[in-house]
C-alpha cells in the first residue's frame, strides 16, 4: 500500500547514510531493502503483515524505546570498553589498518604481537 511506502520513507529519515562506510551502514542497508520491496514505487507485492511488523520493529529501534525503558548505569560495554572506544575500534580507518597489516585482531591477541 502507498501508506506503507510513506511510513518507510519517513522512518528512513532517522538513519542518514554515512558515505565513509556505505557497505556497513544501516541507513544504506535499509534503503536497499525498501528499494527491493517497493520496486514499483508505492505498490507493494508481499506480505502486508510482515511488512507492518518490520516497520514497527525498526520504529522501536529508531525511537530507542528499549534504551529509554532500561537505563544503563554503567558506561562500559560487555567488552569493558566505553562507547567511544568501541566506535574507534569499529571505525573504517581501524579496519583499513588491520587489512593493511594483513593481521586480524584475534591473531594479535593469540600470538601476542
Amino acid at each position: 500500500m502507498a501508506n506503507n511506502y510513506r511510513k518507510f520513507l519517513k522512518l528512513l529519515e532517522s538513519w542518514p547514510v554515512d558515505p565513509s562506510k556505505t557497505e556497513r551502514d544501516i541507513g544504506f542497508h535499509l534503503r536497499e531493502r525498501v528499494k527491493k520491496a517497493f520496486t514499483a514505487g508505492e505498490l507493494f507485492q508481499g506480505d502486508e503483515e510482515k511488512c507492518a511488523r518490520e516497520h514497527a520493529s525498526l520504529k522501536r529501534l529508531a525511537d530507542n524505546v528499549y534504551g529509554k525503558l532500561y537505563k544503563r548505569t554503567i558506561s562500559s560495554s560487555a567488552t569493558g570498553l566505553t562507547a567511544e572506544q568501541c566506535n574507534s575500534v569499529l571505525s573504517s580507518e581501524f579496519l583499513d589498518l588491520l587489512q593493511k597489516e594483513n593481521r586480524s585482531i584475534f591473531s594479535r591477541l593469540f600470538r601476542g604481537k
